[in-house]
Protein backbone atom coordinates (compact mmCIF):
# COMPACT_ATOMS: atom_id res chain seq x y z
CA UNK A 1 0.00 0.00 0.00
CA UNK A 2 3.22 2.28 0.12
CA UNK A 3 2.57 3.60 3.79
CA UNK A 4 5.22 4.61 6.03
CA UNK A 5 5.24 2.62 9.93
CA UNK A 6 5.31 6.11 10.54
CA UNK A 7 1.70 6.82 9.36
CA UNK A 8 0.88 3.57 10.46
CA UNK A 9 1.46 4.41 13.97
CA UNK A 10 0.12 8.01 13.56
CA UNK A 11 -2.78 6.40 12.83
CA UNK A 12 -2.97 3.31 15.65
CA UNK A 13 -2.14 6.32 18.27
CA UNK A 14 -5.31 8.60 16.68
CA UNK A 15 -3.01 11.53 15.96
CA UNK A 16 -4.11 11.24 12.63
CA UNK A 17 -5.92 9.36 10.09
CA UNK A 18 -5.92 7.49 6.49
CA UNK A 19 -6.88 8.83 3.40
CA UNK A 20 -10.24 7.22 2.59
CA UNK A 21 -8.42 5.74 -0.52
CA UNK A 22 -6.11 4.14 2.31
CA UNK A 23 -9.19 2.80 4.30
CA UNK A 24 -10.65 1.32 0.88
CA UNK A 25 -7.38 -0.35 0.13
CA UNK A 26 -7.50 -1.89 3.94
CA UNK A 27 -11.10 -3.04 4.27
CA UNK A 28 -10.13 -4.77 1.29
CA UNK A 29 -7.35 -6.07 2.58
CA UNK A 30 -8.77 -7.45 5.33
CA UNK A 31 -12.43 -8.33 4.18
CA UNK A 32 -14.31 -5.77 6.01
CA UNK A 33 -16.18 -2.84 5.23
CA UNK A 34 -14.92 0.66 5.42
CA UNK A 35 -17.49 1.36 8.38
CA UNK A 36 -16.40 -1.37 10.67
CA UNK A 37 -12.86 0.35 10.18
CA UNK A 38 -13.87 3.82 11.09
CA UNK A 39 -16.71 3.06 14.10
CA UNK A 40 -15.83 1.86 17.24
CA UNK A 41 -19.45 0.49 18.09
CA UNK A 42 -18.96 -3.23 17.36
CA UNK A 43 -18.64 -5.15 20.81
CA UNK A 44 -16.84 -8.55 19.55
CA UNK A 45 -15.84 -10.14 16.48
CA UNK A 46 -18.89 -11.80 15.78
CA UNK A 47 -20.35 -8.26 14.79
CA UNK A 48 -17.27 -8.44 12.01
CA UNK A 49 -19.25 -9.04 9.07
CA UNK A 50 -16.83 -11.78 7.65
CA UNK A 51 -16.47 -13.59 10.67
CA UNK A 52 -20.60 -13.79 10.34
CA UNK A 53 -19.80 -15.36 6.28
CA UNK A 54 -17.37 -17.60 8.14
CA UNK A 55 -19.58 -18.52 10.84
CA UNK A 56 -22.45 -19.40 8.41
CA UNK A 57 -20.91 -21.54 6.25
CA UNK A 58 -18.84 -23.21 8.76
CA UNK A 59 -21.81 -24.07 10.13
CA UNK A 60 -23.41 -25.08 7.13
CA UNK A 61 -20.41 -27.18 6.41
CA UNK A 62 -20.95 -29.10 9.85
CA UNK A 63 -24.86 -29.88 9.05
CA UNK A 64 -24.01 -31.04 5.66
CA UNK A 65 -21.11 -33.76 7.62
CA UNK A 66 -23.16 -35.01 10.32
CA UNK A 67 -26.18 -34.96 7.54
CA UNK A 68 -23.44 -37.78 5.68
CA UNK A 69 -22.36 -39.22 9.29
CA UNK A 70 -26.26 -40.28 10.01
CA UNK A 71 -26.77 -41.77 6.11
CA UNK A 72 -23.55 -43.53 6.65
CA UNK A 73 -24.99 -45.11 9.88
CA UNK A 74 -28.28 -45.91 8.58
CA UNK A 75 -26.81 -47.45 5.17
CA UNK A 76 -24.40 -49.68 7.57
CA UNK A 77 -27.09 -51.00 9.71
CA UNK A 78 -29.10 -51.84 7.11
CA UNK A 79 -25.96 -54.23 5.32
CA UNK A 80 -25.91 -55.36 8.81
CA UNK A 81 -29.74 -56.31 8.92
CA UNK A 82 -28.94 -58.19 5.54
CA UNK A 83 -25.79 -59.70 7.08
CA UNK A 84 -27.56 -60.80 9.89
CA UNK A 85 -30.01 -62.50 7.85
CA UNK A 86 -27.55 -64.21 6.45
CA UNK A 87 -26.17 -65.99 9.00
CA UNK A 88 -29.16 -66.56 10.49
CA UNK A 89 -30.30 -68.82 7.05
CA UNK A 90 -27.63 -71.11 8.59
CA UNK A 91 -24.71 -70.94 6.38
CA UNK A 92 -21.65 -73.22 6.64
CA UNK A 93 -17.99 -73.26 6.35
CA UNK A 94 -16.26 -69.57 4.79
CA UNK A 95 -19.80 -68.51 4.12
CA UNK A 96 -20.32 -68.51 8.10
CA UNK A 97 -17.18 -66.72 9.12
CA UNK A 98 -17.19 -64.45 6.25
CA UNK A 99 -20.94 -63.35 7.36
CA UNK A 100 -20.12 -63.51 10.67
CA UNK A 101 -16.83 -60.80 9.70
CA UNK A 102 -19.17 -58.75 7.82
CA UNK A 103 -22.08 -58.67 10.10
CA UNK A 104 -18.96 -57.15 13.06
CA UNK A 105 -17.52 -54.83 10.44
CA UNK A 106 -20.70 -53.12 9.48
CA UNK A 107 -22.35 -52.71 13.07
CA UNK A 108 -18.72 -51.62 14.14
CA UNK A 109 -19.02 -48.94 11.28
CA UNK A 110 -22.59 -47.78 11.87
CA UNK A 111 -21.85 -47.35 15.32
CA UNK A 112 -18.84 -45.18 14.30
CA UNK A 113 -21.02 -43.08 12.15
CA UNK A 114 -24.00 -42.55 14.26
CA UNK A 115 -21.50 -41.24 16.92
CA UNK A 116 -19.73 -39.12 14.40
CA UNK A 117 -23.53 -37.78 13.83
CA UNK A 118 -23.76 -37.53 17.58
CA UNK A 119 -20.87 -35.29 18.19
CA UNK A 120 -21.34 -31.71 19.25
CA UNK A 121 -18.90 -30.76 16.77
Amino acid sequence: MYVSRQAISRWENGTALPDAENVLQISKLFGVTTDYLLNDDYESDKDIPAVQDATQKNECLISKKKKGHLIAAICFTVAAFCWLMIVSSNPTGIELGLSCFSLALCSCSAVAQLILFLKKR
